[in-house]
């Protein structure tokens, strides 16, 4: 997978601008933030497959010990690029999933849209959880496919919710690659049985997908207005199982 990212970091770099891309962001940010918040710190942090960085670096801007895994060099080197220029320490690492049993234990890991990309079965959560401290917690973040039923929905019809419905995997478009379908549910199932249980949940771009004119979100003030209101619905049921992502957030309670 290494070459697929590496070619796209520059298109990247233009999707990260987006409106859209921006909520998801700042709600993660405003998510993680307080599940450190939770944890106490300074925590020792693992960004699992984090690219650029921009999930884990309002951690280390809050003081806590930040490693970045990834298997592209390039998109590490836009990681500490963004490390320098906001001023703070972060440490790159070039490796994937399978080399964690190298790492040590750390407080927090983040496994933010890698495992859809990955076979299925239980040894990418069961070698997650190996570096987790007892204690620690995980926050996982995956496309939702529920969300997908509803934006095919109000975009191209319920012809396409339904095909879409009836799909196992969904074509990245800005990676040009198949991912896999991997519903809240089963993620949650699997993380418990790996001794993850989910302790909270959240979701991201759940008003924001169902807006099909998306000139309108780059109005200033229509953006705030929105981006406040996926704020208010991240952690409320039911909305937040009907995003475009859903965040799970597990905590090690055995070995």
């Amino acid at each position: 997978m290494q070459d697929i990212f590496s070619e796209k970091l520059a298109t990247w770099r233009e999707y990260t601008d987006s409106p859209w891309a921006r909520i998801r962001y700042a709600v993660v940010e405003e998510t993680i933030r307080r599940e450190a918040e939770t944890l106490g710190g300074p925590l020792r942090v693992l960004d699992v497959g984090g690219g650029d960085g921009v999930d884990a670096l309002p951690l280390a801007v809050a003081g806590h010990d930040v490693t970045v895994l990834d298997q592209s060099e390039q998109w590490l080197d836009e990681a500490r690029r963004r490390a320098d220029i906001l001023g703070v320490p972060l440490t790159g690492l070039n490796a994937n999933l399978d080399d964690l049993h190298e790492l040590g234990e750390f407080d927090l890991v983040l496994c933010h849209f890698v495992l859809q990309y990955r076979s299925s079965g239980m040894a990418d959560l069961r070698a997650l959880a190996g570096v987790l401290r007892m204690g620690g917690t995980i926050s996982v973040i995956l496309p939702n496919p529920s969300g997908m039923v509803l934006r095919q929905l109000v975009v191209d019809g319920p012809a396409a919710a339904r095909t879409e419905l009836a799909a196992e995997s969904k074509r990245a478009v800005l990676f040009d690659h198949d991912a896999r379908k991997v519903p809240m549910e089963e993620m949650e199932a699997q993380l418990s049985d790996c001794g993850l249980p989910v302790i909270r949940r959240y979701g991201t771009r759940i008003a924001n997908d169902l807006i099909t004119d998306n000139n309108v979100k780059h109005d200033a003030r229509f953006f705030d207005d929105l981006l406040r209101l996926e704020l208010d619905l991240c952690d409320r049921e039911p909305f937040l199982r009907m995003g475009g992502l859903y965040q799970l957030i597990g905590q090690k309670t055995a070995g």
